[in-house]
Parts: C-alpha cells; structure tokens; sequence
C-alpha cells in the first residue's frame, strides 16, 4: 500500500506486527461507537417504563450519532492542537504520541456512515407503528405512498450508484495520496510531504470527505427516511466546522492569499458539471 512505508517510519516504536496494535483499537473503537448508536436507535424499547426516554424518543438516535460525531472530530482535533508542544517535546516521535488521537477519532467519525445504512429497530424492532420515531425511520415511500416496487427499484439502483461511487472515491484517492496522507502524517511533517498536484484538486478539494458524502447519499435511497436526511446533514456540519476550524484553517496560515483565491475557486465537495469529464478521469 502506497505510504505505508513512510506510515512505519513515524510509529518507531511500532514495527513489524506490533503495528496492528493500532488496527485492533481502530476496529474495537468503530464497533464500540456503532454498538452505542444502535442501542441509542433503540434506547426508549429497550427501556420501555423510562417516561423521559419515551418523550425523547425521536430524539435519541439523532443525539447518538451527535455524540458519536463530536467525541470523534474532537479527538481529530486534539491530534492538531498538541502538534507544537509534541513536536517540540517529542522531535521525531511527536506523530506516534499523538497518533492514538487519529486511530480513536477517524474510525468513530467513520462509525456514523455505516450506522446511515442500519435500521433505526435493528437492536429492537418497532411495536408501535403510531409513532414519531417510526415515521422518521421508514421508507418515506412505504408511509406516503404504501409499497411501490417501481420506486422501490429506482431506490436500489441509486443506492448502488452512490455508494459505489463513493467506495470507488475513497479507494481512489487512498491509492493516489497514500495511507500516510490519510493518517495525516504530514500535519506534523508539512517539509516531508510531497506537493500533491494531482487533477482531481482542480474539480473538488477533498476527494475523500467527497467520497464519504457520496456514501451518506447512497444510505438516503436506501433507507429513504427522514433520519438518513438527517445523518448526512449532521456529517456535513460537522465536517464543515472541522474544515473551518481546523483544517482549512492551518492551510489558510500556510499558504495565506493563494489558498483562499483556492477557496473560492475550487468547491469543497460537489463536482461542477464543467469539470465532470476530469471527475470521472479520476475515478477510472
């Protein structure tokens, strides 16, 4: 895998096997947080006699994925705001004391898109179909229009676009910039990065938030209801602050008026239909 070398080379403490140590915290963090928004889904059956959890119940799936969001661009965050005083403590071991900030925060914001695709009654199925919760997590077809199998195809059809789309992206851009861009390795070393100049920077300026979002559409068609609308607006605030507040914000430092002419002149996330024709480029 492309940077995968460069990757090793900052985690010196972590070679040869010793390095899925990060893979198995990965992986129990993103299980952990998608388990915490399942049974948020179904907090209120779960505990059916709590008054307050029955009041709130349209509510909780939304404030599980919130809470699951925010703990893990924080973390992200954190992993930014120690950089200064790891680096200057740790030298070249600064990146492998923080990098528990980026194996804890990327797999929990990641959690929220595969909790997109889930049933909000996985953990408990609904009993009541007269309830606010029940009409924000079915198919907005199945409620307004009882069971149409042609929208029901159309649905499926884009579901695989979008998601398969957004796969595609992500894997592309992971094979492109390197896992070691993806570990936001050169956020402690900016002199020992490359200049990525690749075409797709001229059409989007995040490919893989892009490809990310494009998964989130793909739930909408499949779940079709009112909470996936919501799980991708909230996916969207939450990148967008972290975009302003942290990410694009060092960049805007780094490279001052020349970034912000970038700014204006390349969109974050949606493609133009003029540049669709590089889009796909990249893509295949």
């Amino acid at each position: 895998m492309k940077g995968l070398d460069k990757l090793r080379g900052k985690l010196l403490d972590y070679q040869g096997k010793s390095i899925f140590k990060f893979l198995i915290i990965a992986a129990i963090v993103f299980l952990s947080s998608l388990v915490f928004q399942l049974t948020a889904d179904s907090l209120p059956r779960i505990f059916n006699e709590v008054e307050i959890l029955q009041f709130i119940a349209p509510l909780t799936p939304i404030l599980g994925s919130l809470t699951i969001l925010i703990i893990g661009f924080m973390l992200v965050y954190f992993f930014w705001r120690v950089r200064d005083k790891k680096l200057s403590k740790y030298g070249e071991l600064a990146y492998q004391k923080s990098f528990k900030f980026v194996v804890t925060g990327i797999p929990m914001v990641l959690s929220i898109i595969v909790h997109s695709f889930i049933p909000t009654d996985f953990i408990i199925p609904f009993e009541n179909h007269q309830n606010l919760t029940y009409y924000l997590a079915n198919p907005l077809s199945q409620i307004l229009l009882n069971y149409s199998l042609v929208i029901l195809v159309i649905r499926i059809i884009l579901f695989l676009l979008f998601t398969g789309l957004g796969i595609t992206v992500v894997i592309r851009a992971l094979k492109i910039f390197g896992i070691d861009n993806m570990a936001l390795v050169y956020v402690y070393y900016p002199k020992e990065s490359t200049l990525q100049n690749h075409e797709i920077y001229s059409v989007i300026r995040h490919p893989t938030y892009h490809g990310l979002m494009l998964m989130l559409i793909g739930s909408i068609f499949l779940r079709f209801s009112i909470y996936s609308i919501i799980y991708l607006s909230i996916f969207l605030i939450g990148i967008n602050i972290h975009l302003k507040f942290v990410e694009e914000k060092e960049l805007i430092e780094r490279f001052g008026k020349g970034y912000k002419q970038y700014k204006k002149d390349v969109p974050a996330f949606l493609v133009r239909f003029k540049d669709f024709k590089k889009y796909l480029s990249f893509i295949f």
